[in-house]
């Protein structure tokens, strides 16, 4: 159990390096977020959500540290699983000494990283340029919301990686399986409704609007978050079932 530890470490700090040293493939991780933060962001400075006082860009930020955890957790593991898969490396693995498990927990553990990282500049950018910050006593909100994202959507993105036959479809796959979701969440306009009620319910079934609206908690006061964990922990145990089911190895 050791060994697999310090492997899955070493394949975790090999991951980073190789992320890092992709200028375009970790720009685009960072940038893509901060953009839309910055851009829209700066369209909501000094109006409110109807009926209320609470700043649009408080609920905003939130929803773009969600973003970041979805674009990083899920888009850019399933669609890289998908590309190594695609070219024969995880089957390369597989003859290697390198334990499985201990190269999946290395793969995983990059993305926890990265997660962090972009949360981290998303929460600091929102905070200096807009004033929006958790409230008093929403870290451990953040916390949970940032914990239990992570779990999720990396399960997701192995789940959508295990359907994905080729390296060119990797990227638009993963992107338009959750970006129309999150468009008509409300994620990138606070102010976004006028849904039809059946396609309203619809839209509150996909973890997307569960993490965004938990994430969210830590910055405006809401009623305890049960369905949005109760969301969260159903999609990533359908997904786990998904993984264990279709998850291969080589195409």
């Amino acid at each position: 159990m050791t060994r697999s530890v310090r492997l899955a470490a070493r394949q975790a700090l090999h991951e980073q390096r190789s992320f890092w040293r992709s200028a375009e493939y970790a720009l685009f991780t960072f940038a893509f977020p901060l953009m839309i933060l910055l851009l829209i962001g700066a369209a909501n400075v000094g109006s409110s959500l109807p009926g209320t006082h609470v700043k649009n860009t408080t609920v905003f930020v939130p929803s773009i540290l969600a973003f970041g955890v979805i674009v990083a957790a899920y888009v850019n593991l399933g669609s890289k699983v998908a590309v190594l898969r695609h070219d024969g490396v995880l089957k390369r693995i597989k003859t290697t000494p390198l334990p499985s498990v201990a190269y999946l927990g290395g793969l995983l553990a990059s993305t926890v990283a990265t997660v962090i990282l972009i949360t981290a500049c998303t929460g600091l950018v929102g905070w200096l340029a807009f004033g929006a910050g958790p409230r008093s006593g929403g870290l451990p909100a953040l916390t949970a919301g940032l914990v239990l994202g992570i779990v999720c959507f990396a399960t997701l993105g192995l789940a959508i990686s295990s359907v994905i036959t080729s390296a060119e479809s990797a990227g638009p796959i993963a992107y338009a399986s959750f970006l129309p979701i999150a468009i008509i969440s409300g994620v990138f306009d606070p102010t976004f409704s006028g849904l039809p009620q059946w396609l309203s319910r619809m839209v509150a079934a996909f973890p997307v609007k569960a993490l965004a609206e938990l994430m969210q908690g830590a910055y405006t006061a809401r009623p305890f978050p049960a369905w949005d964990l109760a969301n969260l922990a159903l999609w990533t145990a359908a997904g786990a079932g998904f993984v264990a089911w279709r998850f291969r190895w080589h195409t």
